[in-house]
């Protein structure tokens, strides 16, 4: 008897701090996810949406590569109002469509800087003389005989999306990387809007364990309705 009441204050306690730590990890996300909903709260009221945060940005200095992360913004309302008006109207009238219709939308700013010394070239056949400059990106040819210039440059971007959830009281938000081919690109003025379905707060499932009857506690498993008076 004395051993099964340790095991149960044992359990009684651990349980304790357990859900103390939870409770934290709750109310600092519930916070963070207060003061999101807020801000894109009056960027929708204002139609003056911010652009997003960058979460993190990474180097890959063996591929000479950049790649920027951010949380794009999931909405069941007009993705239009998180962006200019400007912008949303122009897409929309490409689209041939109002600007509520749109799905999707994203708009981004791609920069890049660079300097070298340029090479001098001569062309024995049309005989003129050229300065170059070539790397991964740039692609410049001025002719020196008539100061004539011929710049091209390239640039590679890839993006992904994946699900992602801080812990478990996080609700799940996607995460989207770009990642450009040359580490001297710089992304700014992000915007990614998603229109997404709303989440219904009726759901049937499945539960197991203590289950309290008129004789008592017992344990079973059963199927109910359940309502979400919360959702993350």
């Amino acid at each position: 008897m004395k051993k099964t009441t340790f095991f149960l204050i044992l359990a009684l306690v651990a349980s304790s701090v357990i859900g103390f730590v939870l409770f934290r990890e709750w109310r600092g996300t519930k916070k963070e996810l207060a003061t999101m909903s807020e801000q894109y709260e009056a960027a929708l009221q204002s139609n003056n949406a911010a652009p997003l945060v960058i979460r993190d940005t990474i180097i890959d200095t063996t591929n000479n590569s950049i790649s920027y992360i951010y949380h794009p913004i999931q909405t069941t309302g007009p993705v239009d109002g998180y962006v200019s008006k400007g912008l949303a109207d122009t897409l929309a009238a490409a689209l041939k469509v109002a600007t509520n219709k749109i799905d999707r939308l994203e708009s981004k700013i791609i920069s890049i800087a660079g300097s070298g010394k340029g090479e001098r070239v001569t062309d024995t056949v049309r005989k003129t003389e050229w300065l170059v400059l070539t790397d991964p990106v740039f692609d410049v040819k001025v002719n020196l005989g008539n100061d004539s210039i011929f710049p091209s440059a390239k640039i590679q971007l890839d993006q992904a999306y994946a699900p992602y959830r801080k812990n478990v009281f996080s609700r799940y938000e996607y995460r989207s990387v770009v990642r450009a081919s040359d580490k001297r690109v710089e992304i700014s003025n992000i915007y990614d809007v998603n229109k997404v379905p709303k989440s219904p707060r009726w759901s049937i499932g499945v539960f197991g364990g203590p289950l309290a009857t008129p004789k008592g506690l017992t344990y079973g498993v059963g199927l109910g309705l359940s309502y979400d008076i919360i959702q993350f």
